[in-house]
């Protein structure tokens, strides 16, 4: 298999003269085909950082929530917490959700 650089410029050569948008295109479509997909552990270990992130954003936010409300002051505002909180939630729920592509 050859390197990434080798198959951007390759892909380069095959589109000549085109257009800098066009050669832009193929460059970063050339590179990202060369990248092959993570397998094994490697998948363990993204899900495990993605799940692990979106729980601590939905600590931290329902932390804020409770807090603001806590506080006891009429100024303090809990929208903007309210929708990371609800935003990190549905990305969480998103991730156990079957695709309706797959059945």
């Amino acid at each position: 298999m050859p390197s990434v650089e080798e198959s951007v410029r390759q892909a380069i050569a095959g589109v000549g003269d085109a257009e800098p948008e066009v050669r832009a295109a193929v460059a970063a479509a050339a590179a990202s085909a060369a990248i092959p997909p993570p397998t094994g552990q490697g998948v363990n270990t993204l899900w495990t950082i993605l799940v692990s992130g979106l729980v601590a954003v939905l600590l931290v936010a329902l932390g804020g929530i409770i807090f603001t409300i806590a506080d006891g002051k009429e100024t303090t505002s809990a929208d903007i917490l309210v929708t990371v909180f609800s935003s990190a939630l549905t990305g969480l729920i998103g991730l156990f959700v079957r695709s309706p592509a797959s059945g």
